[in-house]
C-alpha cells in the first residue's frame, strides 16, 4: 500500500519522509529534489514483538507500507501547475495522500507565498485536487458525448457512463470531491480506475517548531484529520544509534515517536488491519482490508490454504497476552475455532486448519 506525500515546497516533507525511512534502516537520497523519493518502512507493531519473544523465530516479519515523497509544488504561475500536473499519475496511484504543510517560523527558510498558514496551504491544495479531477472527467465527458451519437454496441452502457460523469463533473464544478456524487457501489466500481484524487483518504502533517508540539493541529477544511510533526526533531531522532533514541524520547516526555504514530495513523486511515501468525520458522503481520473474511485471509498466506479451508483457530491477541500461551488461552476458553465467513479483528492470531 502507498502514501504520497504532496506539499508546497519547503515545507519539509522531504525531510520528513527521510527520517521516516532512516529510523527504520533505509536511506533515501535527497540530492534530486526535482525527482520522487521513496521508502518502505515497516508498520511498528509490539504484538509482532511479543510473539517473537515467545516464539524465538527464525524470522520477523512486519506490516509495511511504502510511501513516495513527490516534489514540492509552486502554484503562483501556470508553469509551476504544469510541473505539479506531471506528477499527478504517481499520485493517482498511491492509496492514501500525506499532504505535508508548514506551520514553523525560519527565516533562512523562505516561506511558500511569503507566508507561514498551514491552513491555507491545505485550502489550496484541496482545490488543485478537485480541480485535476475536474479535468479529467471533462476529458471523458468530451470522449463519450462523441461515443454515444455513433451505434456502437457500447452506445446503452457509453451514456450511462456518460450521465454519471456528467454528474461528477456538476459536482466537481460546485468545488466538491467525486464522493459526494457516487451513489451506488456498481457506480463507486465504474470510476475505480480513473483513481481520482478527492477519492483518496487523506492525513494532513502540520510541520511544527518544538515549541509547537504541544498545541492541538489547527482546525483544517472539510474536517481533515490532522496531526503535528517536527521533521527537524525526527530527523534528530533518526540520527541516533537505535539505543539512545528511548532516552532522547524520555526527554520530550514520550513514549514513541511521532514517526512511528504517523505511520500507524496511515495504516488506520487506509482503513487496513494486521493478522497475526507465529511459530519457530516465522512471526508475522499479514495486512488485510477491513472486513475480511477467514478464507480472504488465508489465500493472503497461500492459496491452497484458502482452496483446503477447514477452520481458523483465532484468539486475540490481548487474550494471548493474558494468557501466555495458546495452551493456556485455550484452557480458558479465548481460543475460538472460526469458519470461512468470519470477519477477521485486527490483532488477531490466527492458525488455518486446511486440506488440500
Amino acid at each position: 500500500m502507498r502514501v504520497a506525500l504532496i506539499g508546497p515546497r519547503q515545507s519539509g516533507k522531504s525531510i520528513l519522509l527521510a527520517a521516516v525511512a532512516e529510523a527504520g534502516g533505509s536511506h533515501v537520497d535527497l540530492s534530486r529534489p526535482d525527482q520522487p523519493h521513496r521508502a518502505v518502512v515497516k508498520v511498528p507493531d509490539p504484538r509482532v514483538d511479543w510473539l517473537a519473544e515467545q516464539y524465538r523465530p527464525k524470522k520477523v516479519t512486519y506490516a509495511e507500507l511504502e510511501f513516495v515523497d513527490t516534489p514540492g509544488y509552486d502554484l503562483r504561475d501556470e508553469a509551476g501547475r504544469q510541473h505539479a500536473k506531471a506528477h499527478w499519475p504517481l499520485v493517482r496511484q498511491s492509496h492514501m495522500l500525506l499532504p505535508v504543510v508548514r506551520a514553523f517560523d525560519d527565516a533562512t527558510v523562505p516561506a511558500y507565498r511569503d507566508r507561514v498558514d498551514p491552513v491555507a496551504d491545505v485550502e489550496e491544495l484541496l482545490a488543485e485536487l478537485l480541480f485535476a479531477d475536474l479535468e479529467q472527467v471533462t476529458n471523458r465527458v468530451e470522449k463519450l458525448s462523441e461515443s454515444v451519437r455513433k451505434p456502437t454496441p457500447r452506445r446503452n452502457e457509453d451514456q450511462r457512463e456518460l450521465e454519471l460523469m456528467q454528474r461528477l463533473q456538476q459536482t466537481l464544478e460546485a468545488e466538491r470531491p467525486v464522493a459526494e456524487a457516487v451513489r451506488t457501489d456498481a457506480e463507486e466500481k465504474l470510476i475505480r480506475s480513473f483513481a481520482f484524487l478527492s477519492l483518496k483518504s487523506l492525513l494532513v502533517v502540520v510541520n511544527s517548531s518544538e515549541a509547537q508540539l504541544d498545541d492541538p493541529p489547527p482546525e483544517m477544511p472539510a474536517g481533515l484529520p490532522a496531526m503535528r510533526i517536527s521533521a527537524k526533531i525526527e530527523e534528530e531522532i533518526a540520527e541516533l544509534p537505535a539505543d539512545e533514541r528511548a532516552a532522547f524520547l524520555a526527554d520530550l516526555g514520550v513514549s514513541a515517536s511521532a514517526r512511528d504514530v504517523l505511520i500507524r495513523a496511515c495504516y488506520e486511515r487506509m482503513n487496513l488491519v494486521s493478522f497475526l501468525t507465529y511459530g519457530e520458522d516465522e512471526c508475522r503481520a499479514w495486512t488485510v482490508p477491513a472486513g475480511t473474511r477467514a478464507v480472504e485471509a488465508a489465500g493472503e498466506i497461500h492459496s491452497d490454504i484458502a482452496r483446503g479451508f477447514i477452520r481458523a483457530e483465532t484468539v486475540a491477541f490481548d487474550d494471548l497476552q493474558a494468557a501466555g500461551d495458546i495452551k493456556s488461552a485455550r484452557a480458558a476458553g479465548t481460543l475460538r475455532l472460526e469458519g470461512k465467513d468470519y470477519v477477521v479483528a485486527d490483532g488477531d492470531v490466527i492458525t488455518f486448519r486446511f486440506n488440500v
